[in-house]
């Protein structure tokens, strides 16, 4: 009876360990960057999300902000399956690309000249193809070096598992890139630890009886 009894809290017991988000989450940016390039400020940008600090990429040159502000904004999982309709690029291969060049800014933290690099590289991305016919980006060839070489990852499988996009619900904000933290899925190896924890509890209590 006891092993039955069990059973009936294994949906509990997943439900659990997967994650609750909320629509949208309030972003915090408290003024902090990298460095400054022709005026701008490059990333990472210091801040919080719904009050845990957090560390926020911007895949957005189009808007611009302030520091010590905040707006309320959609969150779409990097990985979702349902769409991005709630993003500014509504383009999956674009947030993976993206995705790939912050992850080289975070293997190589506080590297200013390559966070700048990389900075400008996925402003270049953001801009639609007639901006970036048009651009006076300093250095437009590093960008797009940087670009194609995020494409190769993505399309040798490159894969972001838990990065959310936050889009700014209203007229205020960029649109940011968050990992860590911020994640909306946890890694599989976490559901499978907590998988096995339970099934352990399981045979011992089967055991019991």
């Amino acid at each position: 009876m006891r092993f039955k009894r069990l059973l009936w809290l294994l949906p509990l017991f997943f439900c659990a360990a997967l994650p609750v988000k909320a629509d949208t989450d309030y972003v915090w940016v408290n003024g902090s960057y990298s460095t400054i390039s022709n005026g701008y400020a490059v990333g990472p940008y210091g801040g919080s999300l719904n009050g845990t600090p957090t560390q926020f990429f911007c895949v957005d040159f189009n808007d611009s902000i302030q520091g010590n502000t905040g707006w309320l904004a959609n969150v779409t999982g990097l990985t979702n399956t349902t769409g991005y309709t709630q993003t500014l690029q509504h383009n999956q291969t674009f947030y993976l690309q993206a995705a790939w060049l912050v992850s080289k800014m975070m293997q190589n933290p506080k590297n200013t000249a390559l966070d700048t690099q990389l900075q400008w590289a996925i402003w270049f991305l953001s801009l639609t193809p007639a901006q970036q016919k048009n651009t006076s980006f300093f250095d437009y060839k590093t960008d797009v070096s940087w670009d194609q070489a995020a494409l190769d990852a993505v399309d040798a499988g490159f894969s972001a598992t838990g990065w959310e996009i936050l889009t700014p619900t209203g007229g205020y904000g960029q649109e940011f890139l968050v990992a860590g933290p911020g994640a909306a899925t946890p890694e599989p190896s976490t559901i499978v630890l907590l998988a096995a924890g339970l099934v352990a509890l399981l045979v011992a209590a089967h055991k019991k009886t």
